[in-house]
Parts: structure tokens; sequence; C-alpha cells
């Protein structure tokens, strides 16, 4: 029987902070530039990886995305970071498991909020909606790998706690700080559980181009019209607990490879 070819696994972070363990932890590292941007390719947890900055917002994350899928071809891409806490119940450095990654300012903007709805695509005929699910596959072992997972503690505000993993909602874009009017409209019609830049657009680029994707987001500060400050103090904790979950579900993904050869 021939041999299946070998996967790869591009690994998205919209800010170095976001990747910076991946790279960290990374062996047979080689670096490089597509187009003026960085990256590193290597083994993470066995798994071969790219891994690339995105940069913030919808426009970075489309063009950076598009441009590494084109050059690299991966398997899958895998998102990792950060988002703001739109659900209450989420603590600092909880990570959601994407199940639905939304457009939130795909629409129109009427006297009660948005009105959510599909646009034109690029080809002939075709509608892009304005949310985006991932890969049935590795939504399905994301499940099974929280099983396996032993999160490491944080400390924030003076408690030391394990941050949780768990399936949920993430709504993005251009927006950094919104107003109590736009929080109450989002829970209201979406029930998202956190709020970032980049994840829906990439989400669509990989659905357009018939790549497999996965968004794990990690709470950082509460959604808010001016979160710099706690953005600020709670992201690198974020980031980092955001990362520690995916290199779990990468080794998971490479045991899984290794299966099927």
């Amino acid at each position: 029987m021939p041999k299946l070819p070998r996967a790869l696994t591009l690994l998205l972070g919209a800010m170095p902070s976001e990747i910076r363990l991946f790279r960290a932890q990374m062996s047979r590292k080689k670096s490089g530039r597509l187009a003026g941007f960085p990256y590193l390719t290597g083994e993470l947890r066995g798994r071969r990886v790219v891994t690339a900055v995105t940069g913030v917002g919808v426009t970075n994350g489309a063009m950076v995305a598009t441009l590494f899928v084109h050059a690299f071809r991966p398997t899958e891409v895998i998102v990792s970071g950060t988002g703001s806490r739109l659900n209450p119940r989420l603590r600092p450095g909880d990570t959601i498991i994407s199940t639905k990654t939304i457009h939130h300012a795909a629409g129109s903007l009427t006297d009660r909020g948005m009105v959510y709805r599909a646009v034109r695509g690029p080809r002939p005929g075709q509608m892009t909606s304005w949310f985006y699910r991932p890969d049935p596959r590795l939504l399905r072992l994301a499940r099974s790998a929280v099983r396996t997972y032993m999160a490491e503690p944080v400390t924030v505000d003076g408690q030391t706690y394990q941050p949780g993993v768990c399936p949920g909602v993430v709504a993005a874009s251009d927006l950094f700080g919104v107003s109590a009017a736009k929080i109450a409209d989002l829970r209201a019609k979406l029930a998202p559980d956190l709020m970032e830049m980049e994840s829906a657009a990439i989400a669509q680029v990989c659905g357009q181009l018939g790549v497999p994707h996965i968004v794990f987001r990690a709470g950082s500060n509460r959604t808010q019209p001016n979160p710099g400050g706690d953005y600020r103090r709670l992201g690198q904790t974020a980031a980092a607990a955001a990362a520690r979950w995916t290199m779990h579900f990468i080794g998971c993904l490479a045991a899984g490879e290794e299966t099927r050869r």
C-alpha cells in the first residue's frame, strides 16, 4: 500500500504573543518569508506545522490565510488566540472550541440593531454566508481531546484556577471595543461566547478554498467599549492558555495521523 502524503498544519495567530509558545516548542525549525510575511516551519508534537502571524482584523486575517493556504497546501488550518468575553460565565484563560464563527458586522445596521444576511460572493451566482462552521472531523477530535487535557493553572486577580475548554460561538469583525447597545444586540441575536477580529474571515477563506479549519480562542478581557487596559493585563494569559490547548490538540491530531498509517 502506498504511503499517505505527510500532513501539514497551518497554524495562525493574530499577534506574536499568540504563537510564541508554538515557536518555542517547535523542532527542526526553518524560517522564511512569503510575499514579505515571515513564517516558521518545523515539527510540533509530532506534526509538521507552518506558523505565521496574520496581524489584526478581517482583511489581514483573510490576506495572510489566503497566501499561506495557496503556497503551502495545508491539510488543515488552526486559528489559536484570544477573544473578549461576551459570556459572563467565562473566566480569563477559558478556551472556546468554536462550533460557529460569525461575522457580527455582516448585513444591515438598523434602528433595531443588526440584520444578518449573506452577501454576493466572488464566483458567478455565489452568495457567501455570515457564519462558518469548523470541519466536522476536527471538531470531533477536539471534543474528544478535551477528555485527556490537563490545563496548566493560571492566576488572575489573586485567584488560581485551571482554565476550562468547551465548545462555543465566536463572533468577529474589525471592532475592538463595542458599546453596551452592541453587546446587548450580539447577545440577543447570536449568543456568542467570545468576540475577536480575525477568525470569521479566515474561516471564510478556508470554506471558499476547501481547506478544513478549526478555531480555538481563549477569553481575555470582558467585552467592553474601551478594552485596551484589560486586554494588556489579560491578553498574555489568554494567549498562552489557548496555545497550550492547541498544542495538546495538535498532539492528538498527529497521533491520529500515525494510526491511519
